[in-house]
């Protein structure tokens, strides 16, 4: 928690739209916290409402373990605690005041923010984002996880410190009117829109639905701040027209041999030990092996910084040495005599294809097998899109898919089926155990395992469990 910062309770009631009662101090050097069971002594206790609970019924638990005070909605309070007197801040809405907090702890930051959305990548681009930070200045704060909502972007603002020069905010949607209240709250001096693709149709639609809500990322920034994008990012017409509306400035990256207008491209070769070097910004940069993907995200980085105005030089240094890996992005652990690439932290039908082009253009020839969970909140032609994704698995030169799930999971062994692939290399399970037999029955300790699934199938179990059998 921001513990650098002293508030005058009244002015921050005020800030809240709240009014503030039985305050024992006028002023109070205040953490926050939404979970009584994580609860420090001395932390304020806001009684936000989730899709699953509702903070109020847990304000007792959070008073007794030594909350300083509450955010409370008064007519939500427990009976039996209405006689109870407790510093509190009474508000109309918890929810909003987190959010507005969180506003004034941003407004109070002397350094920069750096914001992150997009289709695929988000987090991956973070992580990388904030290493590289890291090593220029050593004071970096940056989204935990993918706590990148209306609840977890408000709490990663308010617990980063202001004594650190950047924070690194990744900012997520499933619906309309997130990502503009994302960036009011945090107002970036530069953003990275990573891609637009299928996700999160349920609410979204179509990828129409995917850039108006991710274009909203302007909504916070101020004019002529840079928002760093693929140069083939699509919609980039309507990207464009909603960038000069907000006096946003667009630049763009691509790899020096694309097809596309870019203010920076990069020039990639191969160095003399098979590690990458490239050249951005008129200099040479080697940052080791580096896949495809990854560099795309650490293009889009270094970009950014750049713009926001650290020299070429200071990149390079960075650069060098930096660990790029991201647990459960595109992750390669040895498996056997092969490969296993974990990229079970999240899928849709853009990232799905986008791993497989990768690997494929590392290596073209080394056989593959697809471990596949369901890909979640795609709306209503969402089993047409696993056909899809089970088609491009076919044409990856995949030789054996197996699928974990059952409506969704068909969809897969559809589209496999249906571009020519044998009925007897494509099996689905209903059951993780099952799947984990049958692929240690048929594995042959050689090629590349692709493991991928949306968060909400948890295909890491998998992982998990081939790995430690292969201990």
């Amino acid at each position: 928690m921001n513990k650098q910062i002293v508030y005058p309770l009244e002015a921050l009631s005020q800030t809240l739209n709240g009014q503030l009662l039985h305050a024992k101090n006028a002023n109070a050097a205040v953490s926050v916290c939404i979970d009584s069971r994580t609860l420090q002594p001395g932390d304020w206790f806001i009684c936000i409402r989730g899709e699953r609970t509702d903070g109020h019924l847990h304000l007792e638990q959070a008073l007794d373990k030594g909350a300083a005070g509450a955010v409370v909605q008064p007519e939500r309070i427990p009976e039996n605690l209405h006689d109870r007197e407790f510093p509190q801040i009474r508000v109309p809405d918890p929810n909003l005041a987190l959010r507005e907090w969180a506003s004034s702890a941003r407004s109070m930051f002397p350094g920069k923010v750096l914001g992150i959305t997009g289709s695929n990548g988000k987090t991956s681009t973070k992580e990388i984002l904030a290493r590289l930070c890291r090593r220029l200045d050593g004071m970096v704060d940056a989204t935990h996880g993918n706590l990148n909502n209306l609840i977890g972007v408000p709490l990663t603002l308010l617990g980063a410190s202001s004594e650190s020069q950047w924070w690194v905010i990744e900012m997520g949607t499933n619906q309309f009117g997130e990502i503009g209240e994302l960036s009011r709250i945090s107002r970036p001096d530069g953003v990275i829109l990573t891609s637009i693709a299928q996700s999160h149709l349920e609410f979204l639609k179509n990828t129409e639905g995917v850039v108006r809500e991710k274009s909203d990322i302007m909504k916070g920034m101020s004019p002529g701040s840079p928002l760093v994008l693929p140069a083939d990012v699509k919609h980039l017409d309507f990207i464009r027209k909603q960038a000069t509306q907000a006096g946003v400035k667009i630049i763009r990256y691509a790899l020096a041999d694309a097809d596309f207008d870019a203010e920076w491209k990069l020039k990639l070769r191969e160095g003399t030990s098979g590690e990458t070097v490239f050249e951005l910004f008129g200099e040479e940069f080697h940052p080791g092996k580096v896949n495809p993907l990854q560099l795309r995200n650490l293009a889009a980085s270094l970009v950014l910084l750049y713009e926001c105005g650290v020299d070429q030089g200071q990149l390079q240094q960075t650069v060098s040495g930096l660990e790029l890996t991201v647990p459960g992005r595109f992750e390669w652990k040895r498996l056997d005599r092969g490969w296993l690439v974990d990229d079970t932290y999240n899928a849709n039908p853009g990232s799905f294809r986008g791993v497989l082009d990768s690997i494929r253009s590392m290596h073209s020839s080394e056989s593959l097998t697809v471990v596949a969970g369901p890909m979640a909140e795609l709306g209503k032609d969402a089993k047409k899109m696993h056909q899809e994704i089970g088609e491009s698995i076919r044409h990856s030169g995949c030789s054996k898919l197996l699928v974990l799930g059952g409506t969704l999971g068909e969809g897969y062994l559809e589209g496999w089926k249906s571009s020519g692939g044998s009925t007897n290399d494509a099996i689905r399970f209903e059951d993780l155990g099952e799947l984990t037999d049958a692929f240690h029955n048929f594995w042959n300790k050689e090629g590349i395992v692709l493991v991928k699934g949306s968060r909400s199938a948890a295909m890491e179990r998998f992982v998990n469990a081939v790995i430690t059998k292969n201990q």
